[in-house]
């Protein structure tokens, strides 16, 4: 594909639409009039990941905490709370029976809509395959869609040792919230196992999660939240996730001489990039970084991603330093729009990984910089030459070489993944009553 040349974002006035040009001072120093964004956490699963960006530090939105169990609320860290359902529950949890989480929510939809009142964007996150978060999370974003409010659900899918149960719930779970969001990211936990360490405990596992989680919200949030030297419109942001669909996500960090090309790469064959960004029809990127990055490092990253996704993508991308990252860069990129029969053989469906070529960045010499001021008139771009595939050499990545854990676990699911839904005691009694045989 021909080079194109890369320039800075500002916001256009119409909405759907992304163009280039050099910031100006405005754009540098004054935030974009700040919008009213929301994280709700739905269950104990979302709950966790809530506590988890608390611990972190997020800053420009609101939380709140919604879930069936007093317990656990009273140990959720959000400022905000509600307890759904408390007449059908007595605050005693959902049973891990989804249809006890939708009537729960239900009940207390009145004090969901009115907390949502004002709403500009609301991102929702829960864990699927239990009772509160599955049941709840597609009213809640239901009630969030019919008032007006751009809303996005991140979630995750259970482990394959969870039972097939648990999956088929988090499964019916999810097909009723991609009716009811804009744009839907699922984050598959079996996918995780692929940047686990063998002997990586169960506690640090789901720590990994909410991580995840956290990055997700977090990574789409500070674009137009964090004041940085390129910031985001929420136009454009919206244009990006509205009437989204499926979105898939990647996050890389990196240090050093090569930490821009490290962290996309990283950010690229992420085992959370269920495919390449080839057919999106909008990608988000943000850059955070310690106070040393140079412009054309910031500007190899953007080129790069323009040169993969098609012409008529969205793409917004923003830029903001962040003290505690010194000498360090992490990139998150999100892209969406898709064809639903781009997932139907995801991995996150028991598929194979396959992971992005490489990147292949060029420098300032390679590539042209010029910047645009704002009086300039649209012109043809001119094509440059591409550097060849042909001429990038690489062998299997280290996601492709570590396959085999994600088949492990494939096919100890298909053996013994069934039994985790039947009681231990049955399972034993059954082996000790089963006919010896010669």
């Amino acid at each position: 594909m021909p080079a194109r040349e890369l320039c800075y974002p500002y916001p256009d006035e119409s909405e759907g639409t992304s163009k280039t040009n050099a910031p100006s001072a405005q754009n540098r120093s004054e935030p974009a009039r700040r919008e009213s964004i929301k994280v709700i956490a739905v269950g104990g699963g979302g709950g966790n990941a809530l506590n988890h960006i608390i611990s972190k530090g997020i800053e420009g939105v609101d939380l709140l905490a919604v879930n069936t169990d007093v317990r656990s609320l009273d140990m959720s860290l959000s400022p905000n709370k509600i307890v759904l359902g408390e007449r059908v529950t007595k605050g005693l949890g959902a049973g891990a029976l989804p249809q006890i989480g939708e009537q729960a929510a239900r009940e207390s939809l009145s004090e969901i809509r009115e907390y949502l009142r004002g709403s500009d964007m609301v991102y929702l996150t829960a864990g699927m395959g239990g009772g509160t978060g599955t049941g709840a999370i597609p009213i809640i974003a239901q009630a969030a869609k019919e008032m007006g409010i751009l809303t996005v659900a991140v979630v995750t899918k259970p482990f394959m040792f969870e039972g097939t149960r648990r999956m088929r719930y988090a499964e019916e779970g999810i097909a009723k919230l991609r009716q009811c969001v804009d744009a839907l990211i699922v984050v598959p936990n079996d996918r995780l196992l692929q940047i686990c360490r063998k002997e990586t405990p169960l506690s640090e596992s789901f720590s990994m999660v909410d991580e995840v989680l956290r990055q997700a919200v977090q990574g789409v949030t500070d674009l137009v939240t964090r004041p940085g030297m390129v910031n985001v419109d929420f136009a454009d942001l919206k244009a990006v996730m509205k009437h989204a669909g499926t979105a898939v996500m990647g996050v890389g960090c990196a240090k050093g001489e090569d930490r821009i090309e490290n962290a996309l790469k990283e950010a690229l064959e992420s085992p959370l990039m269920e495919c390449s960004m080839h057919g999106a029809k909008g990608v988000l990127m943000n850059i955070k970084y310690g106070g040393d990055l140079g412009i054309f490092e910031i500007q190899q990253a953007a080129a790069y991603i323009e040169e993969i996704i098609s012409e008529d993508a969205t793409f917004v991308w923003g830029c903001a330093e962040d003290s505690d990252m010194e000498g360090s860069v992490e990139i998150v990129i999100v892209a969406t729009g898709f064809e639903e029969d781009r997932f139907e053989n995801s991995a996150s469906r028991g598929g194979s990984y396959i992971a992005p070529q490489r990147p292949v960045l060029r420098n300032e010499q390679q590539r042209p910089f010029r910047q645009r001021s704002f009086m300039d008139q649209p012109e043809e771009k001119k094509e440059a030459e591409a550097v060849p595939a042909a001429e990038v050499r690489r062998g299997p990545s280290w996601l492709e070489q570590r396959e085999d854990v994600l088949q492990e676990t494939e096919a100890f699911s298909r053996t013994a993944g069934d039994e985790l839904d039947e009681p231990t005691f049955l399972r034993r009694g059954k082996a000790q009553n089963r006919p010896e045989t010669d």
